[in-house]
């Protein structure tokens, strides 16, 4: 491909340069299915449904394109590059003389894709505003909400610097029409970005990162970091709200957390739990790889490797795998009997040598229950002196409106906590989910709670602040996961362990690595 276009004029033919220009634009979109108009960092038009003209008026060739939020016109002074299905147009802005260039290109996304683009468009000049406003001193330079998947950098915000002289801050924002999951995780990519610019930039000093979010999103953020590392940068975050405001870093908000423990509302009557005591105890004769684990409410659910197939409720026990369920008496005992055997067929290690049983739900449904599973039955092959007869699993974690299951939560035979969280794929969230769990033992931890709640019954729990174990396959630990983890806390010693991709048969650690703060950062407190 070259960005050499060939002249649009032929010396014989005498046609005026500017109407073959328009021509020759006129007939490409034509070509295209869904045309789009873009100016890098600006809203989309979708010129299928607006309205745009092309025209010659005092001898320049005037392109205007107008829908019903964005009106545009620019003078078009050549084609910069085309390609199938894409064309750079050289422009010029009026009274200003700084030129620029226009996309037009073939669209492949739907309205709502669109809209999304333009939603972001907008809100990326709504936060310029604000930095306007809140840093009259600073320029704003490189914003955008393109994604950069090669260096992990999401679409859903909008990234830019702060610069003043050498000095710098990055800035990541996110408007209120991203979905709540996405807002809540700006953090995660504002420490990638502060990062990557850190080691790209190095003429500036990149001082720390300032967060705008949304007022909905704003608490989770100054919750974590509250635990980040004050000597690795500054932070700063940023209400979006009626009235743009910093959040006060004392304002942590309401970490006020509840472990829910087996047994509470939901009680059944002595002869109900009998009867399920008895039915429970026969389900779990028919394969030694049942395991039985107690709920909140004194309910339980039965698992095969993980995989849920059965679990009591206050009419019985229901089974089944999925949405389907019935229940269980003694003329479809049968039935149960065989969807056991199905799943030890296909919920085992040797069908990873089978292409057929690989493929059936069975096998494939909850890889990380599955691996969940093995943990807690081989917790000593992940080492840290973890006690394996008092481990509390999927224990719910109640802040507020928020909640959560912390994966594991243990202790050392010394009776210093462990907070372990599990995941079986990559994920780029795991430090910061782990976090939200660590925080929230270490505010139980620090005022008693856990014992007046009946966890570890007879130990006595160190004050020395919780361990947090990463656990996930070697090869889907995602790569900034060590990046987010160099900006903890100090006081949060973190040990990521990596399993042998083969832990459906024997689970082992093949990696294994004590994750350091970053403390020969300059210091800006």
């Amino acid at each position: 491909m070259s960005d050499h276009v060939p002249p649009l004029t032929d010396s014989s033919t005498h046609t005026d340069p500017l109407e073959e220009l328009r021509d020759r634009i006129d007939f490409f979109l034509l070509g295209l299915r869904r045309p789009v108009l873009t100016e890098p960092g600006k809203e989309i038009i979708d010129l299928s449904t607006g309205k745009y003209s092309l025209s010659t008026e005092y001898n320049k060739l005037l392109l205007h394109a107008w829908d019903e939020r964005t009106n545009i016109v620019r003078q078009i002074t050549g084609i910069h590059k085309e390609t199938p299905g894409r064309m750079e147009l050289r422009f010029q802005k009026f009274g200003k003389g700084t030129p620029g260039v226009l996309i037009i290109g073939d669209s492949r996304a739907g309205p709502e894709q669109l809209e999304r683009r333009g939603a972001r468009a907008r809100y990326a000049q709504q936060l310029r505003r604000y930095l306007a406003q809140l840093f009259p001193e600073w320029k704003a330079e490189g914003f955008t909400s393109q994604p950069d998947l090669r260096n992990s950098l999401s679409g859903l915000y909008t990234r830019g610097v702060l610069v003043r002289g050498q000095q710098a801050w990055a800035v990541i924002g996110v408007g209120e029409e991203e979905d709540q999951e996405g807002a809540d995780n700006i953090l995660t990519y504002g420490l990638i970005w502060l990062d990557y610019l850190r080691r790209h930039e190095a003429r500036r000093v990149f001082e720390g990162l300032r967060v705008f979010a949304p007022a909905a999103t704003v608490s989770s953020a100054v919750q974590r970091l509250a635990w980040l590392n004050s000597n690795a940068a500054r932070y700063e975050v940023y209400d979006t709200g009626a009235d743009v405001r910093r959040c006060d870093p004392a304002e942590i908000g309401n970490l006020r957390t509840r472990f829910a423990l087996a047994g509470g509302s939901f009680a059944l009557t002595p002869s109900a739990r009998t009867a399920a005591d008895r039915q429970i105890e026969r389900i779990a004769s028919l394969s030694r790889d049942v395991e039985i684990h107690s709920g909140p409410g004194e309910f339980r659910h039965l698992t095969l490797r993980g995989l849920p197939f059965a679990k009591e409720t206050p009419v019985g026990i229901a089974f089944g795998v999925g949405r389907a369920e019935t229940l269980f008496h003694e003329s479809n005992f049968r039935r149960l009997r065989k969807l056991i055997e199905a799943i030890s067929r296909y919920r085992r290690a040797e069908s990873a040598h089978d292409p057929e049983a690989r493929l059936h739900p069975y096998y494939r449904l909850q890889p990380e229950k599955w691996m969940h599973s093995m943990v807690v039955r081989q917790i000593r092959a992940l080492g840290c002196d973890l006690v394996p007869d008092v481990l509390y699993e999927q224990v719910p974690a109640v802040a507020g409106a928020e909640s959560g299951l912390i994966d594991l939560l243990g202790v050392t035979s010394q009776g210093r906590l462990v907070v372990v969280e599990l995941k079986a794929s990559e994920d780029i969230h795991l430090p910061l989910q782990a976090l939200d769990y660590w925080m929230r033992v270490r505010w139980q931890q620090e005022r008693g709670e856990l014992e007046r709640q009946g966890y570890f019954p007879q130990r006595v729990l160190s004050s020395e602040p919780p361990l947090l174990l990463l656990v996930s396959p070697a090869l889907q630990f995602h790569p900034a996961c060590e990046i987010i983890l160099r900006y903890f806390a100090p006081s949060i010693e973190t040990i990521q362990l990596g399993l042998n991709e083969n832990w459906r048969e024997q689970l082992q650690v093949v990696f294994r690595a004590t994750r350091q703060p970053q403390l020969n950062a300059r210091s800006y407190t």
